[in-house]
């Protein structure tokens, strides 16, 4: 099946998607076809990011309900730090960081973007919102919990960038509270 792939600063083309390729099979096709690397691609259809590791790995087009006529949004890793810096640059912003948020015992894995100025309380209100639409990411009850990035506690005060997290970081969510 044909679909289109569109990168920014690129001009949009279309490329033969198998129903049942994974997204590795895609970035590797992207790789042969614009020698983009296929380990600095994300891939995104219909705002999903297409997950080629964790949770969702291996996982076909079909999956992500990738037909014939679909568009496929293509970010290269390289451009993404170019675009966060321009934009800094002209109006202060801070790049948006892709973080995995995985439960202590392993039940719940999910991706999200969060601004890497914006305090760690942001996430804990996105994965509440994401647990009241019905998203099912395994959360503790009654809120009692704290987030652990490299073996430290993050204090939901300071932000992101404060605490050392990059793109692509594993965030752990741990239930209980955490005293000083």
């Amino acid at each position: 099946m044909d679909v289109t792939f569109v990168c920014s600063g690129e001009e949009s083309f279309k490329m033969e998607v198998g129903f049942f390729d994974t997204v590795h099979d895609i970035k590797q096709k992207l790789q042969s076809c614009k020698g983009w690397p296929a380990a600095a691609l994300s891939l995104f259809h219909n705002g999903d990011v297409l997950a080629d590791v964790g949770a969702g790995a291996g996982a076909g087009a079909e999956r992500y309900g990738i037909v014939e006529g679909s568009v496929i949004h293509v970010e290269l890793a390289g451009r993404q730090q170019e675009k966060s810096r321009s934009k800094r640059r002209d109006d202060g912003g801070a790049a948006l960081l892709r973080v995995n948020v995985v439960s202590r015992c392993g039940r719940g894995r999910a991706e999200v973007a969060v601004c890497a100025r914006r305090a760690v309380s942001a996430l804990r209100r996105e994965l509440e919102e994401r647990a009241l639409a019905g998203a099912g990411f395994p959360l503790p009850r009654d809120g009692a919990y704290f987030f652990i990035h490299r073996q430290s506690v993050m204090d939901e005060a300071r932000s992101f960038e404060w605490h050392g997290v990059a793109a692509g970081d594993e965030v752990v969510v741990f239930e209980g509270s955490v005293t000083r």
